[in-house]
């Protein structure tokens, strides 16, 4: 193996200091190969390819061979395992290092880091149970880290093994665990009072094409003809924008690119720019900075949208719901004070171009054809069970099952595995494969007589498209925000009669309705309309009502 002196030691160390990362990788592989590079220089190697400035698949895949490399020259080396587990996660070939992680948990016990990357693949693996089970011992040991932490909570709304009250248990706790230190740093608030034209904070990693951008041109329109000044802090690198992210920022008053900047810096630089009340769109999804919001960054914070369940995060000081989705008995159940809108918390901002709506597909097909868009995350094991009990008793009825991104769509062997064993023929399920252009995306639904709602979390965008599309979505309420909000959906599209209460009444419900082929025809023709003169695409009243909700919230505060 290559040995280095204290002199190229000490160079490689400035050059990994001074995030030359290019010149590191130079200097590596002029000082060493793939036979004699020690496990050490393999794994700095892969670290260093995925660090460049730019880096493509190639150099993923590099990385990859380096990691692997790397922790076969030394099994105990956990780093270069783990390494190897993310990158590997990456593209999407996990199958040999996903064996070493359990592997080296059944022999070697708990470790943190090991525990923590087999979590991420269990749950990109649609095996959300494993993955909670790994991630609750962590927390029940206090050894979380701030990016895991996330990942447990948000990975709780996809299970019905947990309550609201433990969720939110959790929550806290975790919360406990991670404070600022450097609070004494943080800049002071200097707002003035007498400024009639609030400004409004949005935090976001998601202002790119993203489900959340769906539901926010409109809205940020609204609010802005209601005099309201609204600011963007971008939380994505701007390497990764895209042209939804162009559009956003012709509508945004103010754009803020903060990804490179620290949590305190973050939370200056909404101070800077005098937020009256700051809206957090991500909670605890990918790429969430949780902690910006525990220096309280604005004198008045929100959670809206993107993440439909409490934070224990006591910074925040409301979380928008509507009465559908949190009762007033439940207020106790999440940390935030909960804000009801008077219809339905989101606006769909609506569908650019008009698709077709092609008769149901039970007419040329001669059977029945169940849908579901949704995240394969959602797609649970009592999500399976239900699906496949429906399917074998209604003779002939196939399902579509369409993942909308690449995270989903490696979990479909998984699926049909578990579809089989409920003896499910699989040749009556269709995977179909993720759309580029947006009006295919919405074509698909012309394939699907009823869409089947996931639970315990269900559809938001995935509900809204398909209503637009004339499918009726069947939804099962649940017994927090995250469960209900298929629910709300229907409540305000006028259609009590497809929500159901339990699995037992799903499959009844899904049955009948498949058997009343007339009532089908005549969804198809007035769905649409329906929904368009519904609360979930009048964007001129919401934005009223939330311009409303925000001016009220802002003059209680300033009465204390």
């Amino acid at each position: 193996m290559t040995e280095l002196s204290q002199e190229q030691k000490n160079k490689l160390t400035n050059l990994y200091n001074k995030k030359k990362f290019s010149d590191l990788e130079f200097e590596i592989e002029s000082i060493s190969n793939f036979k004699s590079r020690s496990a050490f220089l393999a794994n700095l190697l892969g670290v260093v390819k995925l660090k460049k400035l730019s880096v493509t698949k190639i150099d993923f895949e590099k990385a990859r061979e380096l990691f692997k490399d790397s922790y076969e020259k030394d099994p105990d080396y956990i780093d270069a395992l783990c390494n190897l587990g993310h990158v590997s996660l990456k593209l999407r070939n996990f199958d040999f290092v996903f064996k070493e992680l359990r592997k080296f948990k059944k022999t070697k016990g708990y470790n943190q880091k090991i525990y923590e990357t087999l979590a991420r693949i269990f749950f990109f693996n649609n095996q959300i149970e494993e993955a909670l089970t790994i991630y609750k011992e962590m927390a029940d040991r206090e050894d979380l880290s701030q990016d895991a932490s996330a990942n447990f909570l948000c990975s709780l709304n996809y299970s019905s093994h947990f309550s609201q009250v433990e969720y939110l248990n959790y929550c806290r706790k975790i919360n406990k665990q991670f404070i600022p230190k450097d609070l004494k740093e943080l800049e002071p608030l200097d707002l003035d009072k007498n400024n009639k034209n609030l400004n409004i904070g949005f935090i976001s990693p998601d202002f790119v094409e993203h489900s959340v951008t769906d539901f926010l041109f409109e809205t940020l329109k609204e609010l802005k003809n209601y005099g309201f000044k609204v600011h963007a802090f971008n939380l994505r690198k701007i390497e990764h924008l895209d042209p939804v992210s162009s559009s956003l920022k012709e509508v945004f008053t103010g754009w803020h690119n903060v990804e490179n900047l620290n949590d305190l810096e973050v939370a200056n630089e909404i101070r800077k720019n005098k937020i009256n009340i700051l809206i957090d769109l991500v909670g605890y999804f990918s790429r969430n900075r949780f902690m910006i919001m525990k220096y309280k960054a604005a004198p008045i914070q929100m959670l809206w949208l993107g993440y439909v369940n409490t934070t224990g995060i006591k910074e925040i000081d409301y979380i928008v719901a509507d009465p559908n989705l949190i009762y007033d008995d439940e207020k106790n159940l999440y940390s935030e004070k909960v804000i009801k809108l008077p219809n339905i918390w989101n606006c769909h901002s609506g569908f650019s171009s008009e698709v077709e709506i092609k008769d149901p597909p039970f007419l040329k097909n001669n059977y029945i054809t169940f849908g579901c868009f949704n995240n394969s995350s959602k797609i649970t094991d009592e999500v399976i069970e239900t699906w496949a009990k429906i399917l074998l008793k209604k003779d002939n009825s196939k399902i579509i099952i369409k993942a909308p991104s690449e995270d989903s769509e490696i979990a479909q062997e998984n699926i049909l595995k578990k579809f089989k064993k409920f003896t499910v023929d699989i040749s009556r399920i269709t995977f179909s494969k993720r759309k580029e252009k947006k009006n295919d995306h919405y074509m698909m639904y012309n394939e699907v007589d009823i869409s089947l709602d996931t639970f315990p979390y269900p559809g938001v965008t995935t509900s809204m498209e398909s209503i637009w599309m004339g499918v009726p979505v069947l939804t099962l309420k649940g017994n927090n925000f995250v469960s209900r909000c298929g629910a709300s959906i229907n409540l305000n599209l006028e259609m009590p009669e497809l929500i159901v209460e339990n699995k037992d009444e799903y499959i009844k419900k899904a049955l009948s309705l498949s058997e009343d082929t007339n009532k089908l025809i005549q969804i198809k023709k007035s769905l649409r309309l329906k929904a368009l003169n519904s609360s979930l695409f009048d964007t001129k009243k919401f934005g009223k009502e939330f311009s409303d909700m925000l001016n009220n919230v802002w003059l209680s505060q300033s009465s204390k």
